[in-house]
């Protein structure tokens, strides 16, 4: 077995096994997708894995500086970083539209329903308050967001997703990050590019398989929906990897994870009625979002686009 074989199948023991170790004693207690706190407290814990993995790794044995993770936040491009924030903003947005378009319009009921409404809106919060338990007079506490305009509202939250993704959220995105854009793209690096994208896709959508047999992201289909969380992390990988490899720094990467977790709930108040393993945003509907930013991506930038043809990548 080659050197770089090797520090990957070391890495991905390390990663795996934290994650999954983890995860399973939290199924032992009895922890699943509908845990409500508990399940959160055990997912954020789960995310550190990849960037565990990725220390040990790098520092323990492998003895490399902590430059080849892609750290270095001077080299960061900037211009990059704004497109990629521009990319995270984009995909709930793109998400409605597209639930609306097939599930309203052209009438597929699986695709359900989406409409930024106050009256969406109000629905939301009160199948919210009962999932987590709220009594009437808990969940009247949230009234004063009806008052606020549903598209302003929706703004808003894409705003904190920004501003989390540059702080709070920042720590936890690179609890993923460090490990599959950090680690394992520089252990990659003598590879294609479609080759990396693809590697990296796989394994960071099996790496959440506990989680989704758990219910997350599709919740009664614990089994398809890890393919269906594979295909997901492939497309995404597309998007991770341009934002990786134009910003020549993680930390760009980790701003878009942030961005996309965070905004996701936005979406959810105003979609409501879709299968999840195609009205979701990590469904087939989520899909075709990854796949016309894919799209853009490559239309707008040459220089990553011959990349992926295997010619040299210029800054």
């Amino acid at each position: 077995m080659s050197d770089t074989n090797q520090r990957l199948v070391r890495y991905c023991a390390i990663a795996f096994g934290f994650t999954w170790l983890l995860a399973g004693l939290g199924w032992l207690f009895g922890i699943n997708a509908g845990s409500g706190l508990g399940y959160m407290a055990l997912a954020a814990l789960c995310m550190l894995g990849p960037a565990i993995a990725a220390i040990i790794c790098q520092r323990h044995f492998d003895r490399r500086s902590w430059s080849g993770l892609g750290l270095r936040i001077a080299g960061t491009n900037g211009r990059i970083l704004v497109g990629t924030i521009a990319v995270g903003l984009s995909l709930s947005p793109l998400y409605l539209l597209v639930q609306h378009l097939f599930g309203d319009v052209l009438g597929f009921a699986l695709f359900g329903h989406a409409e930024v409404s106050t009256t969406r809106l109000a629905s939301a919060l009160l199948e919210l308050s009962a999932q987590f338990g709220a009594s009437p007079a808990d969940a009247a506490k949230n009234a004063w967001m009806l008052e606020i305009p549903a598209w302003l509202l929706l703004i808003g939250v894409q705003v904190v997703a920004v501003l989390s993704a540059f702080s709070l959220n920042l720590v936890f995105m690179l609890g993923e990050e460090l490990g599959w854009r950090g680690y394992l793209y520089q252990e990659l690096q003598g590879w294609s590019a479609l080759g990396r994208i693809g590697f990296t896709g796989v394994l960071w959508g099996l790496w959440h398989a506990p989680l989704i047999a758990m219910g997350h992201n599709y919740p009664g289909y614990p089994v398809i929906g890890i393919g269906m969380m594979v295909l997901f992390c492939l497309l995404a990988s597309f998007i991770f990897d341009w934002s990786r490899t134009r910003s020549a720094s993680i930390w760009s990467s980790a701003v878009l994870h942030g961005i996309i977790n965070g905004s996701a709930g936005g979406a959810v108040l105003f979609a409501w009625g879709g299968h999840p393993l195609v009205g979701s945003v990590v469904g087939l509907a989520g899909f075709m979002v990854l796949a016309l930013v894919i799209l853009a991506i490559l239309m707008l930038d040459g220089v990553y686009r011959r990349s992926l043809l295997g010619k040299a990548i210029a800054a």
